[in-house]
């Protein structure tokens, strides 16, 4: 029986009934202690009478109340009053997607933010370990915010027949719905691994929002049929036809998207709903780009016209730009991607993108495919070229006239003219640092001097652009709590310049250098900040991209931030973001992050499974008893890295560190209670050991250069680090735990060594160093001054042993896991290595280790951040608020 007005649950007070079906009475009511309207569901009592299946719903109604997101709807409460069990849930106005699609399609932009809003709601949940199992239109509540997502991972509880692997769902009906239109109106969203009494994972939910944008873009169900029967054929056998066939505004690339979201095998789909996320903003963004088609029909040929009509607005601004400084023009906004087989360059510590002075040529670094170079590429055109003699550049900006430009490579700073010529060495980087992962940004003043600082922040350094030796002209002050000084950039009148600052405290701000005067803060905040004309100051916060109204001649910012893109590449440690400005308006950005998997193989290359969230990781390595895997992983819009466990017994994860700045390379020592890794407290990384019991952390060494932890010896006495100093790039250290003698360099001699790890007995180390112009894998003793035998015969990179030490595998160059034999006693021998598997595909692994039974857990990279469109905005300052 129905609920009466006024009735209580506890302190909730029922108002009305919204809807009722077999699984469940839904009401409005109010919350007497906090006044606020809510929706509580009653649960029929035969639901409750499984004690298991109670206790099963309570634990995972807990679970989902932890997720905050604008998209999801918040469970508030689990209660029992009386013989009424209820939950209770955010209360929402609106109506359900299923309702709205009663009345016809969507217009294209509204199915992209849906199913935007939609992807990213599921990725939360995702990376919590819930996944969905039921969305579909009637689960999609429209509000005046966006979409919600209803019954999040709730429903599942609820089948009295399902067994603990395998629990299906149940639903509230509405009003009008019967119990056999409840079945119809859910098997079209079911993936076919639900069908088929399968696990079902993030991938299922992946199906299910393909089926949905499918529904949205054209008006009918992916997959129909006359019976139950004949519609769950279909779903397991059939693929529909594509969403633009039905004269549906859907643009190829949607369809592309859908048809992959709607693969049968769930290795196929996408992986993450954070990948759909990102192609519907790409697909959004390519869309705004061209003027909206007069027909519903959206032909190939009108959209071909459409591109070709916006290259030509973007070249008729160029050329009224350049006879005019004001422009009432309005922002063109358009993306373009890498070339094929190449990516853009890392962000984190350099500047891989800068614009000419005039605006109409973006210079940028891309990688792959050979040496890293610069390549251009004239704003107005299609087209980008490479510029010979920039190999090896990481970092690039010009010269104020347009007529040069200036790039950091083999460790030299090094000045190009454009107009013809090779590159001249400006000066030498004695100051700076080696090593492939060193990073540097410079800026150019009109009176010919250089600014340039490393990522570790020392000192801003000057030398003229004709050449000479460099002289640091701001170093951090200890006085001030300074710990770095990075990212200058020149003002226009060339004496001036902004630079970043860090803190002590880990905070950090933008300052202005005023020549005579002490420098002086001009925002707290630690990011990279660039100067726009007529008056801006374009930064990252959270991972927003923002501006700010700058008054140059007063040296002081005015008004509020304002946004510029809700999300753009950003790695907080170092203060770096992937975006570059031009004097007169032009903006160009990355907002991708690199999506990676924990992948279980077999020593033959068979794939056996996923673990873990998806995500963006950073090394892993396996507990003594090989029962947990640590690893690192990268938080959403700051990029910083924490430290997780993931227990594989069963497959649950918890975070070891939570700092707001990064921590990476754990280690493990032997006992299995406590580990090692490296983070960033006050400048540059330094090494840590953390006791996993208590959760307390205590600095191994002060902090010298870039320190990144590697191995523990067997025995847990010794630690094996590489350090990045001031002059040097990164070396092998090796320091007993017990803190009473100071770090040594390990013996032989290295170069460029970022990897190593101790033999299982201890007697030996193998490590990856750049001696021979690459990366290549050596073996050698411990404890005693000996000669290094080299282990690949082409190239390597990752590594580590097996477990029994009898043999060493590695990353080839050539994509191939390969494995060495190699006995440590008496002496280093090095058998003949041989080709395990090679890496399917185009994938990419970043790490791997080995457990005893000899499989293998590899990161492997789904989808990679720098490999995605960047987005150009030409004269986005025309559209400022007047504020």
């Amino acid at each position: 029986m129905p609920l009466s007005t006024g009735s209580r649950l506890g302190p909730y007070e029922i108002l009305a009934l919204i809807g009722a079906g077999g699984m469940g009475e839904v009401y409005r009511g109010r919350d007497t202690r906090l006044d606020r309207t809510v929706a509580i569901k009653v649960l029929p009592e035969r639901l409750w009478r499984d004690d298991e299946m109670r206790l099963r719903f309570e634990r995972e109604a807990k679970t989902v109340s932890r997720l905050s997101h604008p998209h999801i709807c918040a469970v508030h409460d689990v209660g029992r009053h009386e013989s009424t069990d209820y939950i209770v849930m955010e209360y929402l106005e609106g109506e359900t997607l299923a309702d709205r699609l009663s009345r016809g399609t969507l217009s294209l932009s509204l199915a992209l933010q849906y199913g935007r809003e939609m992807a990213d709601a599921l990725d939360a949940a995702h990376r919590q370990g819930i996944v969905h199992r039921d969305l579909k239109p009637a689960n999609v509540m429209i509000t005046k915010d966006g979409v919600k997502l209803l019954d999040f991972g709730l429903a599942k509880a609820f089948s009295s027949t399902a067994s603990p692997e395998s629990v299906t769902f149940a639903e509230t009906a509405q009003k009008d719905l019967t119990r056999e239109g409840i079945i119809v109106g859910t098997v079209p969203y079911m993936a076919p691994e639900q069908l088929e009494g399968r696990e079902a994972d993030a991938r299922t939910d992946i199906f299910a929002l393909g089926t949905v944008l499918y529904e949205m873009t054209t008006g009918r169900k992916a997959f129909s049929g006359s019976s139950r029967a004949s519609l769950m054929a279909a779903i397991l056998q059939s693929e529909p036809a594509a969403a633009s066939s039905f004269g549906s505004a859907a643009p190829p690339a949607l369809d592309r998207l859908i048809t992959t979201a709607l693969a049968k095998d769930p290795e196929k789909r996408w992986q993450s709903a954070r990948d759909v996320a990102l192609q519907l903003a790409a697909i959004g963004t390519a869309e705004e780009s061209l003027p909206a088609s007069r027909g519903t029909g959206g032909s190939a040929a009108w959209k071909w016209a459409a591109a070709a009509l916006a290259i030509a607005v973007i070249v008729l601004f160029f050329a009224r730009a350049r006879t005019s400084t004001e422009s009432n023009s309005s922002a063109i906004r358009f993306r373009f991607a890498p070339p094929e087989g190449t990516a853009f360059a890392d962000f984190g510590e350099s500047t891989p993108m800068a614009f000419s002075p005039d605006g109409t040529h973006l210079a940028f670094v891309l990688v792959g495919g050979g040496p890293s170079r610069i390549w251009m590429r004239n704003v107005s055109d299609m087209e980008p070229h490479p510029i010979a003699g920039t190999e090896g550049a990481r970092s690039v900006f010009w010269s104020p006239d347009g007529g040069s430009i200036g790039f950091f490579a083999d460790e030299k700073l090094k000045r190009l003219d454009l107009s013809g010529g090779t590159p001249v060495t400006v000066c030498d980087l004695s100051q700076g640092l080696t090593g492939r992962r060193a990073g540097r940004s410079g800026t150019w003043s009109p009176s010919g001097e250089i600014l340039f600082a490393d990522v570790q922040g020392d000192a801003i350094y000057r030398v003229a652009s004709a050449g000479g030796r460099p002289e640091p002209l701001i170093r951090p002050d200890p006085k001030r709590s300074e710990t770095r000084v990075v990212w200058p950039w020149f003002l226009p009148d060339g004496s001036r310049f902004l630079y970043m600052v860090r803190l002590r405290n880990g905070q950090g701000a933008v300052m202005l250098f005023e020549p005579g005067k002490t420098s002086r803060p001009l925002v707290e905040l630690r990011s990279m900040a660039q100067y726009v004309d007529p008056g801006f100051l374009v930064y990252v916060r959270d991972g927003a991209l923002l501006a700010q109204r700058l008054d140059v001649s007063a040296g002081s910012l005015t008004g509020t931030p304002f946004p510029l893109a809700p999300e753009v590449s950003y790695f907080a440690s170092t203060g770096g973001a992937a975006f570059a400005t031009g004097r007169r308006g032009e903006l160009a950005f990355r907002a991708s992050e690199d999506l990676d998997r924990l992948v279980w193989f077999d020593r033959s290359g068979r794939r056996l499974g996923v673990i873990g969230a998806p995500g963006s990781y950073e090394g892993l390595t396996f507990s003594p008893d090989a029962k947990r895997v640590l690893f690192s992983r990268a938080r959403k819009a700051i990029g910083t890295y924490d430290l997780w466990l993931l227990d594989l017994d069963r497959n649950v994860e918890t975070a070891v560190t939570t700092d707001p700045d990064s921590e990476f390379a754990g280690v493990w020592l032997p006992d299995g209670k406590s580990i090692l890794y490296s983070a960033v407290r006050e400048a540059s990384p330094q090494l840590f050991r953390h006791d996993l019991a208590t959760g307390s952390e205590a600095a191994l060494l002060p902090s010298r250069g870039f320190q990144q932890a590697l191995d523990v010896s067997p025995d847990g006495q010794t630690i094996i680090f590489s350090e990045r100093e001031t002059g040097h790039g990164f070396e092998l250290f090796t320091m007993p735990l017990s803190g009473r003698v100071p770090p040594r360099k390990f013996s032989p001699r290295t170069e460029n060594a970022e990897r190593a790890r101790f033999s299982s007995d201890g007697k030996a180390i193998a490590f990856v160093s750049y001696e021979a112009g690459r990366p290549e894998a050596y073996v050698a003793p411990f404890g005693v001054d000996a000669e290094r035998t080299r282990v690949s015969v082409d190239g390597a990179e990752s590594l580590c042993w097996s477990r029994d030490g009898k043999e060493l595998l590695y990353l080839g160059s050539d994509r191939q896991l390969m494995a060495a034999p190699v006995r440590t006693t008496p002496t280093i021998e090095v058998g003949q290595p041989v080709a395990l598997f090679r890496i399917p595909g185009n994938q990419e692994w970043r790490e791997f280790d080995v457990t005893p039974d000899g499989r293998i857990l590899a990161i492997i990279e789904e989808s990679a951040g720098n490999a995605q469109p960047a987005t150009v905005a030409i004269h986005w300052t025309a559209e400022v608020p007047k504020h």
